[in-house]
């Protein structure tokens, strides 16, 4: 094993890279206090002289009691009193609030984190009744018209609210600053990104929402707005819109529809009555009504003999594009009777579309020679009532911590960059550019559960939300130090226990879910239980550990022989189950190996032979000839970099290996890099490798999986029969966290190219598309156009695992996030 004699010089240089950057964009913030005791207080923001900020108040407060019989607002808060300086302030004031016989104590404290970041907080404290509700308006005025506003996914935005992958908004002033706005966690600030929830009768998909929560989380100036002399950016928390209450208005059906598909449609009003001829996706398409910045309900009754597929599409210059985010989405299979009518009803809210319209598929996806009927068809826009829904509970405190960065202005890349790493910076964390970025992301994806649930909740992108996935909370979670976030949802998973010990594999507000399978789950919950003892010195629930414990064990190794069969695989390549089990997959063998040594430390009575025999077998997939781990003994041309996560979690966990280094650095020699970029860090290699491919014994040295070449059963002859997705998903695509883990167990296996391969991985995932500079579920590995990567995939939450393989790999320490505490 290669020892890590210059890790704390990498450290070093890391950490002076960034000081070196934060001082290249130093400006000079200022705090001002505003007002007098009469009128009360409020703060100005400065660059230097140059006033940024002219605020007029710090929020509005809006409160009702819990029956919304008693609604008080409070506009335009100032403080009575303030105390401070130029670079810490905090204004104060008590009021009663004789609605609700109440006293209510606030404080607003500004204070200048870096020579970029402002980060304020509003507190509120009342100790006379058992909860209120309440939610607030932090609105934020420039002092000087702004050249544009510009939100994370937009350049130049109209106004109106802001539902986007990742809430910041900001405007550029006539001198050419950015002032851009941010906030904590959802967890923190008690908000959820949420707009729909799983649908029922088991028919897959999502609908939106009755009870639609901070839909208006970020909003900007409008253009009328702004023609009226009124700029702004604006915050909200806790604000609700209910659906079922407020104004509603029927949009007309557009007559004229088009056929998909081999099909024979009967009309009359909103009544169509398909008959199919062929087995393929066919139905009815309309272009709606449906305008940007609005929320609606689609409804209709059907019946037949195939189930229905509900499909919302944006439509830009008379093409069809991506599918709607928040609302109507993969609805493919909606269960419906042959004789009776069945209701579907679903809200849906448009965000900014660029103006683009919206088009309405009903149908069948595939279905040969059945028929369906659809009658009142109906489409309302809402203009729903608008209700508090965060609570101020009797003698606790609840905050609200927005933070304000400035920087010269460049660029929209460079904004959306900047949005990222100031918000990690806002919040103390210390690291390079990606892990600030990836930790940031992170954070802007743990909110709370749902509107009667405040606890923590984290989920992989927007694109699953409202979903929370084990295998994805477990990589994102456990990556911090903070005590709150790892015990609360590692008992959220402990909830969901079965009767046998196992542990679910997902989470979803709203519905129930009934996954629960031997995939690597469970055992991903013993290890994070094993390192919250470590680490924050919990006492375990021995009960449910005994229950999972037990559970593993016959999973994994009914006969106690040291190898792994189950239904399923131990990774994230879950795209195919086992009947009967398996023995066949190195990473499931691993994975054992690591179980068994959990298991262990946990104080069980696991024999130091068993876990070595377990690690033996581990090692036996190692093919000599090949120079390979063999992903799968029936296929031994196919490797994964999966293969490598159990000696990954063993060096983690343990500080040991299980491989050699003569088996990691041949299986890393094999692994083909691609895209290469010549402003890459290091040109002379590829920036992206697949994370699962076939060897061949050509010139090119490796291919994509095929029809009659793969293990992944129906799934891959499906796919992959004509190429089309070639470097796409689990067929040659790049995913961060398998493939950065396994350069950072090379680095630790002297492994040569190691660390110039996560230098190159980091860089691609930042700059490969220049218009996506976040975090992804997974990086193409075969495009000739960025236009073709997938737009489910940004912003995938587990990469920030990173954090741990730099730490293993000796480039970051744990003192530098900003929630670790020395046990």
């Amino acid at each position: 094993m290669t020892d890590l004699n210059n890790k704390y010089t990498f450290l070093f240089l890391t950490l002076l890279f960034c000081i070196i950057g934060t001082m290249g964009w130093s400006q000079n913030l200022q705090l001002k206090v505003v007002g007098d005791a009469e009128k009360g207080y409020n703060v100005n923001v400065y660059n230097g002289k140059q006033i940024l900020l002219q605020n007029t108040e710090e929020f509005s407060l809006h409160m009702a009691n819990l029956d919304l019989s008693e609604n008080i607002s409070i506009p335009a808060w100032k403080g009575a009193k303030w105390t401070g300086d130029t670079n810490k302030l905090t204004m104060s004031r008590d009021t009663y609030v004789s609605e609700l016989d109440l006293n209510l104590t606030i404080h607003v404290t500004y204070e200048i984190v870096n020579k970029n970041i402002i980060k304020k907080s509003i507190d509120l404290f009342q100790s006379g009744m058992p909860s209120l509700y309440y939610s607030i308006e932090e609105t934020a005025k420039p002092a000087v018209t702004p050249l544009k506003y510009l939100t994370f996914e937009h350049d130049n935005f109209p106004g109106g609210f802001v539902h986007e992958m990742f809430p910041s908004a900001g405007f550029v002033t006539p001198d050419n600053l950015v002032v851009g706005f941010l906030m904590d966690a959802g967890y923190k600030n008690q908000y959820t990104r949420t707009t729909r929830r799983r649908f029922n009768g088991h028919g897959g998909g999502f609908v939106g929402m009755r009870r639609l929560p901070d839909p208006a989380l970020v909003s900007v100036a409008t253009v009328a707005e702004r023609e009226n002399g009124q700029n702004y950016i604006k915050q909200t928390f806790g604000e609700m819109y209910n659906l079922d209450a407020g104004k509603e208005v029927s949009l007309k059906i557009n007559p004229d529809f088009k056929k998909v598909g081999t099909v024979d449609i009967e009309h009359k009003e909103a009544n169509y009555a398909i008959n199919y001829k062929s087995n393929e996706q066919s139905g009815i398409e309309f272009i709606t009504a449906m305008k940007d910045q609005k929320v609606y309900s689609l409804s209709f009754l059907s019946k037949g003999t195939a189930p229905i597929a509900v499909k919302l599409f944006r439509i830009k210059n008379g093409k069809k594009t991506v599918e709607l985010e928040h609302g109507v989405k993969y609805i493919d299979r909606f269960p419906i009777k042959e004789n009776e009518w069945t209701l579907f009803k679903g809200s849906v809210l448009v965000p900014y579309i660029e103006n683009d319209s919206v088009s309405l598929f009903i149908g069948a996806q595939s279905s040969d020679h059945c028929n369906l009927q659809i009658k009142e068809l109906q489409i309302v826009e809402h203009y729903p009532q608008k209700q508090p829904y965060n609570k101020l509970n009797m003698g606790e405190k609840a905050t609200k911590t927005t933070y304000i960065f400035v920087e010269p202005w460049k660029n929209h890349h460079d904004f959306v960059i900047s949005s990222q790493s100031r918000l990690a910076e806002g919040k103390g964390f210390k690291g390079s550019q990606i892990e600030k970025m990836l930790y940031a992301n992170f954070n802007m994806l743990t909110w709370i559960t749902s509107v009667n649930d405040f606890s923590p909740f984290n989920v992989p992108n927007m694109n699953y939300a409202p979903d929370m996935y084990n295998r994805d909370s477990f990589f994102s979670i456990v990556s911090s130090y903070n005590k709150e976030l790892n015990l609360s949802i590692w008992e959220k998973w402990a909830n969901t226990q079965t009767p046998e010990g196992g542990i679910a594999t997902i989470i979803t507000p709203y519905m129930g879910s009934i996954e629960v399978k031997d995939n690597e789950a469970t055992i991903q919950w013993l290890i994070w239980a094993m390192m919250n003892k470590r680490r924050f010195g919990v006492t375990l629930p021995k009960e449910k550990i005994d229950k999972a414990v037990d559970y593993v064990l016959k999973q994994f190794d009914e006969d106690g022989d040291g190898i792994c069969e189950s239904r399923f695989t131990l990774s994230q390549i879950d795209i195919i189950d086992y009947q009967p089990k398996t023995n066949r997959l190195a990473v499931n063998q691993g994975m054992l190996a690591i179980a068994l040594r959990t298991i262990k430390e946990l104080g069980y009575d696991i024999s130091d032979a068993y876990v070595e025999k377990a690690e033996q077998e581990y090692r036996n997939f190692y093919d000599v000839e090949r120079k390979h781990i063999l992903f799968d003994r029936n296929y031994p041309e196919i490797m994964s970099l999966t293969d490598l996560e159990p000696e990954f979690f063993s060096l983690w966990l343990f500080d040991r290996p299980i491989l050699t280094d003569e088996m990691v650095s041949n299986q890393l020699d094999r692994v083909p890099m691609l895209n290469k970029v010549p402003n890459s860090p290091h040109p002379e290699f590829g920036t992206t490798a697949p994370i699962c491919f076939r060897l061949t014994n050509d010139e090119k040295g490796y291919s994509y999986l095929s029809s009659d070449y793969q293990p992944f059963g129906e799934f891959g002859e499906s796919n992959y029969a004509d190429g089309s997705r070639d470097g796409m998903y689990y067929n040659g695509g790049s995913w961060m966290r398998a493939e950065y883990c396994a350069y950072a167990v090379g680095q630790r296996h002297g492994w040569k190219k190691a660390k110039a391969y996560m230098e190159n991985r980091a860089w691609a995932e930042i700059n490969l598309n220049p218009n996506w500079p976040y975090s992804k579920e997974f990086i193409p590995t075969k495009w000739t156009t960025t236009d073709s990567w997938w737009p489910s995939t940004r912003g995938l939450c587990w990469n920030v695992f990173i954090l741990m393989a730099d730490e293993v790999a000796g480039l970051r320490t744990p003192d530098m996030d900003p929630d670790y505490e020395k046990q």
